[in-house]
């Protein structure tokens, strides 16, 4: 009996701990106690926090979470030290203007597609922030998803107020969430590209337009753009090399045998005429093509004509141009994305835009991406732009970074596009980090020309710290595909597309029965001929020292956690040297800004602007001191 006792007991002690331990797994999981352990200068106020849930006396009982709905997120003060770029000022952004004393981060309407976390209720009341609220707010930012709309009394009398007049660039500005009115849940319906890229000569060639030689009314040949002095120096000696698929040597010794008389456009084209060889008193159905593009219609750039594509002789032009669908999303990198809607303006039909109000650390960030669209700062581009607000934080982000990096691009893919209407199956979706810009070349073939296959990566120019750094080799990254394959075979999952082979989708052998198409992955570009460019940490001092407190928690090391590797003395020597983190140094091939694909066009036409990533700004400064 006696025994018995002590089984019922020691079974009863048992089932305790595990209630107990049941009852506070769901808060320690939310807890970074091993981050904080493995750290190099453990916090042990932090720890100590930890283990205060064991001897907290009176603590608020956690809800049961279900698969659907998450616990709200920690609302206590940060644990380490604050860090000096939440709230930087004098950022270098083009048009930016930094957050004043601290944005409350509140969530608008929800844009009606499912989520995988839920959000927490909202309070019930808000009391109006003064002045010390307002600092506390820094510290400490409540979570309002649904924030209650306050009004003023009917019967409050109105009061005037003289106000010292304000420099408009250190004035206050509407909170941006609620200027947001509708703008994360709006339809996009997409419209067909009228543009008539394509022109037909009398002799009746078909010819891309950019592509093809054009002589101006008067009779003289002339080349346009920045292909005139190539063309006066291959006028000078007398003849003018045709770039186009390769012939057979005796079609090009008659070819250059043969005179370059004018024809003229159809009578819309007033701009100028087209060339093309005649054969002895015969035209042929030719174009002759600018230097940079191939092809028997003068469309396929030199970055297809040099890929692995294994369907060039299979490629026609289309009679309806594709819609191109260019997603990204964005944190501070506000000058590459200038950058990036100045190259891809003419080729990319909509821009999906992806913002969240959390750093892909779990951090509260303010939307600063949001607050320049509404300032105009984009109306030049806005037309084309859809807006993706990420209001929340996924489940274990905190602790496996890769999953906040992998979800960020699955919500951008799944939000964006089911708010896209008249989308075509052939329509082009492409997918690029904020630090990726394709070519504009490369994106108009894909939108021009049939035959080419799916899904295809892009051969990017490799740099560090700016473009004068220029990285060996290139970076092939896999962008893009139709809508029809993101849809069938990677489930509308941009992270599938970037980081899953196609042939271990498990739709993937439906879709090819249901197109006739066989996917063979290739690639825009090759090591040696670019179809774009990538630039790694690209920014300022400031901007690379905001990049480091704000990466995710799983590319380790985390170098932000390093307070010597913030130092902004620090950052500006690895510029100035092209030096890592972790005290190495590569080797760099030479680079020049004269040199083909140095860097995107915008930036070029606009140095001075974009100076500090063109030239490094530090070599001459600090060898001359």
């Amino acid at each position: 009996m006696k025994m018995r006792r002590h089984r019922v007991f020691l079974l009863c002690t048992v089932g305790l701990c595990v209630i107990s331990f049941l009852h506070y797994y769901k808060a320690l999981h939310y807890v970074s106690l091993l981050r904080e352990l493995s750290a190099p200068y453990p916090n042990i106020k932090s720890f100590i926090m930890v283990t205060g849930f064991f001897w907290r006396e009176r603590a608020t009982p956690l809800a049961s979470a279900v698969p659907e709905e998450g616990p709200p997120l920690d609302l206590r003060p940060s644990d380490t030290k604050p860090r000096a770029g939440e709230h930087m000022e004098g950022e270098r952004m083009m048009g930016g203007l930094d957050d004043p004393g601290g944005l409350v981060m509140e969530v608008g309407e929800d844009p009606g597609v499912p989520r995988p976390w839920g959000r927490p209720e909202e309070p019930p009341h808000r009391d109006p922030v003064g002045i010390e609220e307002k600092n506390e707010r820094q510290k400490v930012t409540p979570w309002h998803p649904n924030p209650p709309v306050v009004r003023l009394r009917p019967e409050a009398p109105h009061v005037v107020v003289e106000v010292e007049e304000l420099d408009p660039t250190t004035a206050p500005t509407p909170d941006p969430i609620e200027s947001m009115d509708d703008l994360h849940s709006r339809i996009h319906h997409l419209q067909n590209d009228r543009t008539p890229y394509f022109v037909r000569t009398k002799a009746g060639a078909l010819c891309f337009r950019q592509g093809t030689e054009v002589a101006p009314p008067g009779g003289q040949a002339k080349v346009a753009g920045p292909t005139a002095a190539a063309a006066a120096a291959a006028t000078k000696h007398g003849q003018r090399q045709l770039l186009q698929q390769p012939m057979h040597p005796q079609l090009q010794q008659q070819q250059q045998q043969q005179q370059q008389p004018q024809l003229q456009y159809p009578p819309e084209e007033q701009a100028g005429t087209l060339r093309a060889k005649p054969r002895r008193g015969k035209r042929l159905v030719k174009c002759v093509c600018r230097p940079g593009w191939h092809g028997p219609y003068c469309g396929v750039p030199t970055m297809v004509y040099h890929s692995n594509l294994p369907t060039k002789e299979r490629l026609t032009p289309r009679e309806t141009p594709r819609r191109v669908i260019n997603a990204i999303n964005v944190n501070h990198e506000f000058d590459l994305l200038h950058v990036r809607f100045h190259e891809l303006a003419s080729a990319v039909d909509l821009f999906l835009v992806c913002e969240s109000n959390f750093t892909a650390y779990g951090d509260r960030r303010p939307l600063r991406f949001l607050r320049l669209l509404l300032n105009g700062t984009y109306d030049y581009i806005r037309h084309k732009i859809l807006y993706v607000f990420l209001d929340h934080f996924p489940d274990g982000g905190r602790q496996d970074g890769w999953i906040a990096d992998d979800y960020l691009r699955t919500f951008l893919t799944r939000n964006g596009v089911s708010r896209v209407a008249g989308l075509r199956p052939d329509d082009v979706f492409l997918i690029n980090d904020a630090d990726e810009i394709p070519a504009r070349e490369g994106i108009l073939f894909l939108k021009l020309f049939d035959g080419w296959t799916e899904p295809f990566a892009i051969h990017m120019r490799k740099s560090l710290y700016g473009f004068f750094w220029k990285q060996l080799g290139s970076l092939e990254v896999v962008s893009g595909c139709t809508v029809g394959m993101l849809r069938d075979v990677y489930d509308n999952d941009g992270i599938r597309l970037r980081r899953r082979e196609y042939y271990t989708m498990p739709g993937f052998r439906k879709y090819e029965n249901d197109t006739g198409h066989i996917l063979v992955q290739w690639s825009l570009g090759s090591p040696f001929h670019f179809a774009g460019w990538h630039c790694s940490w690209c920014f300022t001092p400031e901007g690379i020292h905001f990049k480091l407190i704000s990466a995710q928690n799983g590319d380790f090391p985390r170098w932000g956690d390093y307070e010597d590797k913030r130092d902004l003395k620090y950052i500006r020597e690895l510029i100035r040297t092209g030096g890592w983190f972790d005290g190495s140094v590569q080797e760099y091939p030479p680079s020049d800004p004269k040199e083909h694909m140095y860097a995107p066009k915008y930036m070029l036409d606009h140095y001075e602007q974009y100076r500090y990533l063109l030239e490094n700004p530090y070599e001459t400064k600090i060898n001359g001191g």
